[in-house]
């Protein structure tokens, strides 16, 4: 247990276990949660908004693709997962419509969630031998994408490496790297929430040089790495979870998580057009 990344927390950040192991950066102090807004609470400026949501959005994304804790299924249950992952897609200007399938889960046995959607995990992602639907990690998937034969490396291969020079470089690292290769799906959105939520704390205090290298980490990241894989995931997810029993949650998750990914991408193009961030090329750095 304890905190996804080798680092203090912030004025205005705070990280917090939320499942399995696995925490992440939530945005507080600074500013209050999306969902105070729609009380009409307060005013944020609409670009601190939409970066916000990003971090946000990615913490979210991080949560529901882990290892199913007890407080997913409860967040799942009472409907909050599904407000506060609208609540940041209308942040950011995207829409998942499909992921209104997570309503039938209201007033649902928390427990009987559980323990479905552990079940659906480890056969969506985790069966052993090549046996899961689709790898949860960037090298493996990637290795099977690319038509690779035999099983893929999940530790110490070049893009797995080139991950953690990402984390390392912007002075993180997962708690658990040794443990689990830290090029997964949550590790890589943990990442993300935490360089828009530096980005987003940087613009709240008027830090504009450091705002400006957190959008070269972001741009590099999701040019060499995230966009690679994470849209094709979200995609492959969608179209195995519905023949899987219990499954149908992680297809509204990837709905929403392409979605994210998607605005992600129009945020990073947006941004590289204004020149506002230096792009990173293409790939993993493997050649």
């Amino acid at each position: 247990w304890g905190a996804p990344f080798r680092e203090p927390p912030r004025p205005g950040l705070c990280f917090t276990v939320l499942c399995g192991g696995l925490a992440f950066c939530l945005l507080i102090g600074a500013w209050p949660r999306s969902h105070n807004k729609r009380e009409g609470k307060w005013i944020m400026d609409p670009d601190l908004m939409r970066v916000v949501g990003f971090a946000d959005g990615c913490e979210l994304m991080a949560a529901a693709f882990a290892f199913p804790a007890p407080a997913l299924a409860a967040a799942l249950c009472d409907g909050s997962f599904l407000q506060d992952a609208q609540d940041c897609l209308a942040d950011v200007g995207a829409v998942a419509k499909s992921a209104d399938a997570l309503k039938t889960l209201y007033d649902a046995e928390p427990d009987q969630v559980f323990d479905d959607l552990r079940a659906a995990h480890t056969t969506l992602y985790l069966l052993p031998g090549g046996e899961a639907a689709l790898w949860p990690y960037e090298a493996a998937f990637r290795h099977d994408c690319d038509g690779r034969l035999g099983l893929p490396a999940l530790f110490r291969s070049p893009c797995q490496l080139d991950v953690e020079r990402h984390m390392r470089e912007a002075g993180v690292m997962p708690v658990d790297a040794r443990r689990e290769p830290s090029d997964s799906v949550w590790s890589e959105f943990s990442f993300l929430s935490y360089l828009y939520g530096s980005l987003a704390a940087a613009l709240h205090e008027g830090r504009g040089g450091d705002a400006a290298r957190w959008r070269v980490r972001i741009t590099a990241f999701w040019s060499e790495h995230g966009s690679q894989w994470l849209p094709a995931f979200m995609r492959q997810t969608q179209a195995e979870a519905p023949a899987l029993p219990q499954a149908s949650p992680y297809a509204a998750f990837a709905a929403a998580g392409l979605a994210l990914v998607e605005a992600i991408g129009a945020d990073v193009t947006a941004c590289s057009e204004r020149g506002c961030a230096s792009g990173g090329e293409d790939g993993c750095g493997i050649g």
